[in-house]
């Protein structure tokens, strides 16, 4: 239809260039405005113009309606999943980035599994917003993949601190309120921050990890003001046997300090590939270190 009415206009144009080529007169501007083939030009656009208005109303509108489509669609998908992460058991959480993407790796800390589980069931639906926006607007995402026993995957990518896009719901972006902090502490940065001392390293943990319980960075900042002033204490044994010990794991960018609490006030901490640093605590800050982590 579109061709066809091209060459009607094209025809029209052509016949009235031949006729002035013809009669070797120049027509003057009222004239050629007066002129019926003119008129029938003008007609002719007018109509093809408004055609292709319509149709690309109609065209816009058939895409809102898909897209209204798929985001109904994705809501009762989304339901479907958060039942099924409701009543799955999680054994394993795998974790990566657009940077690390071969570097994928999984956790099974009870607590760290229990977070990701609860993005999913606590998460909403972000109006307004597309997965294409944020792909624009941040370089970096983290991608989680939630492994129930039966190895059921349940997928989804974090942007920012919040949004978030499951893998079979493209269409919808959703939202939980820290959703990032897990990846932020797990997942090796690109380019890693240095730290005047270990308690500067310990205060910038994103999460805090033991076997029971997940804290987050206030009680990093906490814990490494308590420590700073810690008294060494020097062994008459090359190294302690920390194995029975509460162990306390804070992350950073995909680094770890291990803290753990022994005997008779003293702790021990551990940075990878760094000698094992021992401190004696007084009575009052060991019970105020416990009261922290508990």
């Amino acid at each position: 239809m579109h061709m066809k009415n091209r060459k009607y206009v094209l025809t029209f144009a052509a016949a009235l260039c031949l006729s002035i080529g013809l009669t070797g007169c120049k027509p003057s501007k009222e004239d050629v405005v007066e002129s019926d083939y003119y008129q029938e030009l003008k007609e002719e656009n007018s109509k093809l113009f408004n055609q292709l208005k319509a149709e690309k109303k109609q065209t816009s509108s058939l895409e809102k309606k898909i897209e209204a489509i798929h985001e109904t669609s994705g809501d009762q998908k989304l339901a479907e999943y958060k039942k099924k992460v409701a009543d799955s058991n999680i054994v394993k959480v795998v974790f990566g980035s657009k940077e690390t993407k071969e570097r994928n790796f999984a956790v099974t800390n009870t607590p760290v599994c229990n977070y990701v589980k609860n993005i999913v069931a606590d998460c909403y639906r972000m109006i307004g917003i597309s997965a294409n926006d944020l792909e624009k607007e941040y370089d970096q995402a983290y991608s989680y993949a939630l492994v129930d026993e039966d190895n059921t995957t349940y997928e989804f990518n974090v942007y920012g601190n919040s949004y978030i896009v499951f893998d079979a719901i493209p269409a919808n972006v959703y939202a939980f309120n820290n959703a990032s902090v897990v990846g932020d502490g797990l997942i090796d940065a690109k380019l890693q921050k240095k730290y005047s001392d270990i308690w500067q390293h310990m205060a910038d943990a994103q999460i805090v990890v033991s076997d029971e319980k997940m804290k987050f960075n206030s009680t990093a900042i906490r814990v490494s003001k308590l420590l700073k002033g810690a008294e060494k204490y020097e062994s008459d044994n090359a190294e302690l046997n920390t194995d029975d010990w509460n162990e306390y794991r804070f992350y950073t960018y995909g680094t770890v300090i291990k803290l753990r609490l022994g005997n008779d006030n003293i702790i021990c901490v551990e940075k990878k590939n760094e000698k094992k640093s021992y401190y004696q605590l007084s009575d009052k800050n060991m019970k105020k270190l416990e009261k922290i982590l508990k």
